[in-house]
């Protein structure tokens, strides 16, 4: 091949390269411009520089590096022999052209070699140079841990890739070896007289290599328990150590035998390492299946209480408050009356049904979407009320087909509008859910759920860029036939004028932004509107929950999303298995991120200050984090504990419960997540929040709790709760049953249920008559030391337009079930028995007016529906019925109501 063609084909992926890097420098401009409108203008050009400065350093060394092994390569004087037919002859145009040929393979590589450690080292190096330390030190080494978060990865990535470039400057030098000067008479001399160096410094590098080796036996699977075991410190650890040196000594051969141009003293060290690693794999196998399987837990015992405790540790579980709970079955109507804010709080609406219900009936365009119900608290009328709450986003799939036009998906259908908010605890009439905010604008008479601001321009539908305005207004909201148009007025946007057309014409491969004459000087575009992608795009080291929820604040809709921090490399930590987050062992919820559905504003809050990963980025990047109290009160009141997280604790905490070694080795005590039946199926009990008093509180508390049961079992074990209000929030609380005495799991209430033959007559009754049961979340509700079960019935029609509609509800306490038109009745229906147990308790009045007040309304209905068909003497019977009821009424007119909600 001649030296003509040989520059063509290597100048070749040269232009490649540039051709690929001009779309990647106008996006690297694009993205300038947007982190510069949000605010994060620092972050990215650190970042950037960040990457910049490793890249380039990285380019010089290994382009430097490159070239000068070359070049001595080609300082040896080539051996021809022409009678020998395996010498290859050099021809003297190759050496004359010998700099053109060093170069641009140097260049090449050492572009390679940037490129890779800018996107594999940046942060990595930006974590150690920042770290704050754990204050906590790993029990073999006796290292702070910040070494295996901020410093292991960081080594172990820079091994791989010197590793890399090492082998490739090699392969390089024997393809240079052999183009310019053949293997001459003696190949294998000849290899190793060229990479012999190569060689000492891979054998130098297997040093460190074992070093890290030696740190991440901590990561171990090995022994009875996650961590290093029994054999991993007895055997494994003295085999690294004796691999070192032998790796030490191999390199040492090398070179005395390149000295001595020796083959058999090059090869001595090698040899003897590929020994060692045989017999040191044979040594660690014949330990741990003779000595420590047939004594396992024995041996394993020291290691087996690391890996609980430092478990427990990573995933926040140490600092878990045990209390007995007695559960004694003992309430009283008295006990009702002083619980009646827990009663007043609990969820007869289901979250699930009331997704298809809000789509339904406040969708009011195709267009609009109800992605998600929420469940947050809100102060309405001095009360705190849970509530589902769940926003109309636009969502342009929908969008008729003769729709589908640029102008449409991109000028004119910008945004969502409005929500609609229900309390958990009423439904009509009809029974469905009793909706404080509804319709388009939306309309309530409750001041705190008031908005003024309903548009949503950020959402988890909104997963387009749209230009706001133009000439074209913006569709907002539709009235009857005709639609509502408006103006963006927000704070969100880059201008278009200037270059920015032709920049973000070639950005977004669209022509028509740059000629069309409906976007002037004053238009803005917005990027990134997908609340999701956009917290991803400014904080990509951050792992965020993919439950965002929607929260009314002062007239506005802002969007709260918590943020995690993950690592693998907690020592002695059992990794997660199966989730999302499957191979971490430890999390951290440090952040909470806000983001203004109609601004797009995004600000990050730290949470956790106790968390050093948090910290560190802190450092990295001052000013991203703000402080708590920076955070304004009215969102502070609506933060929650992420159901992610509490899954992740409560599905560790099944076996790590158990301190005890030896109990924990055999599982023993281990629990499982309690199961509940939904819709036919069986599944585990989804983490659910709650309105309620804790057991010895007098205090109404927002909580997330999820039940246990053993193992294999269904008798409930205990319960997990986590606190939310914000002067306990993060707090976690295990109330344990007695375990000599039965309580009742929910898949047992569920059997109790189907085994009731007033109930399982009714439930099949319901379903031979064209509809389908749908059973609700079983609740479990502890009330001073009992337990309360609560779940929500719900029919639907077997047709495409049915809505499910609460029907009945089911109360089971003790060994009794009882099943009501609502939550007031069952629990009359089921606490009255209590006055055979308690002659001296009076009944309920309140519980008793609530009810007689629902019976009075039922009869006036008949008796107005009697009058409108001429049915007389239905109308004098409903009459009749009325006066009753009302007599009843009068008589318990001066009592002050139990279960009064002043909500009503």
């Amino acid at each position: 091949m001649n030296l003509k063609k040989l520059k063509i084909i290597l100048f070749f992926p040269l232009i490649l390269l540039i051709l690929f890097s001009l779309p990647k420098l106008l996006n690297l401009w694009v993205d300038f411009l947007w982190f510069k409108e949000v605010g994060y203008e620092e972050l990215f050009i650190k970042t950037l520089l960040a990457k910049l400065t490793i890249g380039g350093v990285t380019f010089f060394i290994v382009s430097l590096a490159t070239f000068i092994t070359l070049h001595f390569t080609l300082r040896f004087k080539p051996t021809i022999k022409i009678e020998d037919d395996n010498v290859i002859n050099i021809n003297t145009s190759k050496k004359n052209n010998k700099v053109f040929l060093l170069t641009l393979p140097s260049l090449l590589l050492g572009l390679f070699a940037g490129l890779l450690a800018a996107t594999a080292l940046w942060e990595d190096i930006l974590l150690f140079l920042n770290q704050v330390p754990f204050g906590i030190n790993d029990p073999v080494f006796n290292r702070d841990l910040s070494f295996y978060f901020f410093n292991l990865s960081l080594f172990e990535t820079f091994f791989s890739l010197t590793i890399l470039f090492l082998l490739v400057i090699a392969i390089l030098n024997f393809i240079f070896t052999f183009y310019f000067q053949g293997l001459g008479n003696d190949p294998i001399k000849t290899v190793i007289k060229r990479l012999g160096y190569f060689a000492i410094a891979f054998f130098l590098l297997l040093v460190i290599g074992y070093q890290l080796k030696l740190a991440n036996l901590l990561y171990s699977p090995r022994g009875a328990a996650f961590g290093a075991s029994f054999t991993d410190l007895k055997v494994t650890m003295p085999y690294y150590y004796i691999a070192s040196t032998i790796c030490l000594l191999s390199a040492l051969s090398i070179f005395v035998g390149m000295r001595k141009n020796n083959v058999k003293i090059v090869a001595l060290g090698p040899i003897l390492l590929i020994v060692i690693v045989v017999l040191g794999g044979i040594a660690e196998n014949l330990v741990q299946s003779l000595i420590v399987t047939p004594n396992e837990i024995n041996k394993e015992r020291k290691y087996i209480i690391r890996n609980i405790t430092m478990t427990n540790q990573a995933f926040g579980l140490d600092k878990i408050k045990q209390v007995d709970f007695p559960a004694t079955a003992n309430l009283t109507f008295k006990d009702l009356e002083e619980a009646s804010e827990t009663i007043n709080n609990i969820r007869i609406n289901d979250f699930r049904p009331a997704k298809t219900i809000f789509n339904q009936l406040q969708s009011m365009r195709p267009y609009y979407n109800f992605l998600e119900v929420d469940v947050d608290r809100y102060k309405i009328n001095g009360n705190s009320t849970q509530v589902f709450l769940a926003a109309r986003e636009l969502d342009q799939k929908n969008l008729p087909a003769q729709a589908q036009n640029w102008i449409n998906k991109y000028l004119k259908y910008t945004h969502g509008y409005g929500v609609v908010v229900a309390p958990v605890n009423k439904v009509t009439g009809q029974g469905q859910p009793l909706l404080m905010v509804k319709d388009i604008p939306p309309v309530s008479n409750i001041p705190e759920l008031k908005i003024t601001r309903p548009e949503i321009y950020f959402g988890q539908l909104t997963n387009d860029y749209v230009i706001v305005n133009t000439l074209e207004k913006e569709f907002d909201y539709p009235i009857g036939n005709d639609n509502a148009e408006t103006i963006y007025e927000g704070r969100a946007g880059i201008p278009l004028k200037g270059i920015n057309k032709l920049i973000f014409a070639l950005n977004k491969g669209s022509i028509k932004i740059l000629i069309s004459s409906v976007i002037t000087s004053e238009s803005k575009i917005l990027l990134h509107r997908n609340i999701q992608e956009r917290v991803e795009k400014i904080a990509p080291f951050l792992t965020y929950d993919q439950d965002p929820y929607l929260v009314i604040t002062e007239g506005k809709l802002y969007w709260i999303i918590d943020a995690y921090t993950l690592s693998n490399k907690y020592p002695y930590s059992e990794p997660i298995t199966n989730t999302r987050y499957q191979g971490v062992n430890y999390i951290r919820n440090s952040v909470k991120v806000i983001v203004d559905a109609y601004n797009g504003t995004v600000d990050y809050y730290l949470v956790d200050k106790n968390d050093p990963i948090a910290r560190t980025y802190a450092n990295i990047f001052p000013g991203l984090l703000k402080t708590m109290e920076e955070m304004p009160q009215e969102l502070r009141k609506h933060l929650r504990y992420p159901i992610d997280l509490f899954n992740i604790q409560t599905t560790v905490y099944k076996n790590y419960h158990m301190k005890n070694p030896e109990v924990f080795y055999n599982r023993e005590d281990a629990w499982d997540v309690a199961k509940e039946l939904y819709q036919e199926n069986i599944q585990m009990v989804r983490p659910y929040y709650i309105n309620m008093k804790l057991p010895q509180s007098d205090k109404l508390e927002f909580l997330l709790m999820r039940p246990y049961t053993p193992i294999k079992k269904d008798n409930m074990i205990s319960w997990l709760a986590a606190r939310n209000d914000e002067e306990n929030y993060g707090q976690l609380i295990l109330f344990k049953f007695p375990k000599q005495k039965l309580v009742y799991g929910p898949m047992q209430i569920e059997s109790r249920i189907d085994q009731d033959s007033t109930i399982s007559k009714e439930l099949s009754l319901w379903g031979q008559k064209g509809s389908s049961v749908i059973r609700g979340n079983l609740l479990v509700i502890p009330i001073k030391d009992s337990i309360l079960y609560v779940e929500p019935l719900y029919i639907q029609a077997d047709n495409a337009s049915s809505l499910p509609e609460v029907k009945r509800i089911i109360v089971a306490y003790k060994d009794s079930i009882v099943m009501e038109e609502t939550l007031e009745e069952a629990l009359y229906q089921m606490f009255r028995r209590q006055r055979e147990e308690f002659p001296k308790e009076e009944e309920p009045t309140g519980l008793s007016i609530k009810i007689l007040t629902r019976q009075a309304r039922e009869a006036f209905e008949k008796a107005k529906s009697a009058a409108q068909a001429g049915n007389w003497a239905q109308y004098g019977e409903a009459l009749k019925e009325l006066e009753n009821i009302i007599s009843q009424l009068e008589n318990q007119s001066n009592n002050e109501g139990l279960f009064n909600n002043k909500n009503d």
